[in-house]
């Protein structure tokens, strides 16, 4: 008998559900409660700035999820790892502004602009970017997240390719180095008691832990 598999490639059909999961996922984000204090409003812009992210990985990337739908793994691939403008304004972030406020947007836009900085400072060739994974909190600390990152890694080691992630949360970059990235860079948004980590995957790094 032919085991269930552990991870799927999300289709279009199981958009909502899933933009919802990384919705609960993030209203408690280090970045999200930073940007927009105020809960109602945090709601409303974590739904808009995530579900756009969705939109984009699904229409020019990879997303990966559970047969129960309970995380998401959105991956850009290497021969276009830097979200573009015009994508991005194709998938709705033109309506952060509105649902952040000005200093929220203000407060994003400042973590933005040190993350891509990072970003193309750290890994300017080809390579997989982990933009967003996220696993609804009922289901987090059970290896979810390991295995929504595996196919992609598999694929990367074969191919020699790096994998590079953001993170602002501190806690998150000993999950991160479980599965072999490396802190490159950690660097604090001027002004703002904000703090960027960059991290980055050699192809072949170690084994894939999924537990």
């Amino acid at each position: 008998m032919k085991a269930a598999p552990e991870v799927i490639r999300l289709q279009w059909q199981h958009y909502s559900h899933v933009a919802g999961v990384l919705e609960r996922a993030f209203l408690d984000y280090t970045l999200m409660t930073y940007c927009v204090p105020e809960a109602k409003r945090r709601t409303l812009a974590v739904k808009s700035l995530y579900s756009a992210a969705l939109r984009y990985s699904l229409r020019y990337g990879r997303v990966y999820s559970t047969p129960d739908l309970d995380g998401a793994a959105c991956w850009l691939p290497p021969d276009s790892p830097f979200p573009t403008f015009l994508r991005m304004v194709r998938c709705g972030m033109l309506a952060l502004p509105f649902r952040f406020g000005g200093p929220g947007f203000k407060r994003l836009q400042a973590a933005d602009k040190v993350a891509e900085h990072l970003h193309h400072a750290h890994a300017p060739g080809p390579h997989w970017y982990l933009w967003v994974i996220g696993v609804d909190p009922a289901r987090q600390s059970m290896g979810i997240a390991g295995r929504l990152m595996r196919p992609v890694f598999e694929e990367a080691d074969r191919e020699r390719y790096r994998c590079y992630l953001e993170t602002h949360k501190e806690s998150n970059v000993r999950t991160y180095e479980r599965y072999g990235f490396r802190v490159v860079s950690q660097t604090p948004v001027p002004k703002h008691a904000l703090t960027v980590w960059a991290m980055l995957r050699s192809a072949g790094a170690m084994p894939v832990v999924v537990s």
